[in-house]
């Protein structure tokens, strides 16, 4: 049994390529996000919720799922975005990041039911935080979306 959380992740996603389908909500001009542990460089990483699909699930039920199990929200998706590689052997996944609208909830940290203590905190970044974040530890990709609402 691995020791720690970092060991533990990269026994349960590494070595092997997964496909993950990701949320990017914007409300007041912040991006909501969930720091999960054991990932990157640093061993954590800031990302948008998401996750890996089900064997059968389509990217939008996928996400719909994944975003109510992480932050206790439904939300409804309304495009896709862009595609990203997230390469960080052993880790290796496909990511599919869609603009989403909350439809209800309230938002709270949740957990992945796959590695329960993989999320550690959520929250929400305007432009100037999202900048501060570490480069290391997030998607820089995702600040030119901070502009979308």
């Amino acid at each position: 049994m691995p020791s720690n959380i970092k060991e533990q992740v990269h026994q349960h996603y590494g070595n092997r390529i997964r496909v993950r389908t990701c949320g990017v909500l914007i409300q007041d001009q912040k991006i909501l996000m969930l720091k999960h542990d054991g990932i990157g460089k640093k061993d954590y990483f800031w990302n948008v919720p998401g996750g890996g699909l089900e064997k059968g699930e389509n990217l939008v039920k996928g996400l719909e799922r994944e975003f109510l199990e992480e932050t206790g929200l439904k939300i409804e998706v309304k495009k896709l975005l862009c595609l990203n590689q997230y390469i960080v052997p052993p880790l290796h996944a496909i990511e599919y990041y869609f603009l989403v609208e909350k439809v209800a909830g309230n938002a709270k940290l949740g957990h992945d039911p796959e590695m329960v203590s993989i999320l550690s905190e959520l929250n929400w970044f305007n432009q100037n935080d999202f900048m501060d974040l570490d480069p290391e530890c997030k998607p820089n990709f995702l600040l030119k979306y901070l502009n979308i609402d």
